[in-house]
């Protein structure tokens, strides 16, 4: 009997979970992150982000999909999916989530003051990614 390291039963859990499916939930946690913050139900609008942080930190380890695998996401028609989107992505893609976040900032709401906020904390060096 041989002996797997935890990382290569790791991988392989990983891999069993199907693309589509992790790119559905995580559009989905950014739709209920969005409607739950507009409700003032923060614990579930907390909940949706470590979904949402969970789903971006397995794409990045799985060198099968990568973070990239967010990229159309940028031109989704809801716009928290396109600000979660650029957050995840400002960088690798700078330029391109930059474009986004001040498409969004320009409007009103909690989406444009979170793009706003994005892209000062960005500018600024404040912003850490693991």
């Amino acid at each position: 009997m041989t002996h797997k390291s935890i990382r290569s039963i790791l991988m392989e859990a990983t891999e069993l979970r199907p693309l589509d499916q992790i790119l559905k939930e995580y559009i989905e946690a950014c739709i209920k992150q969005e409607d739950s913050l507009h409700r003032g139900d923060s614990k579930t609008g907390n909940k949706q982000y470590r979904i949402i942080n969970s789903i971006r930190r397995d794409l990045k380890a799985n060198p099968q999909y990568g973070i990239e695998t967010l990229i159309p996401f940028l031109d989704h028609p809801n716009a928290n999916v396109r600000l979660t989107t650029a957050f995840c992505l400002i960088p690798i893609i700078p330029d391109q989530a930059r474009a986004v976040l001040v498409e969004l900032s320009i409007g009103r709401g909690m989406v444009a003051f979170n793009a706003e906020m994005t892209l000062s904390e960005w500018d600024k060096g404040n912003l850490k990614f693991d």
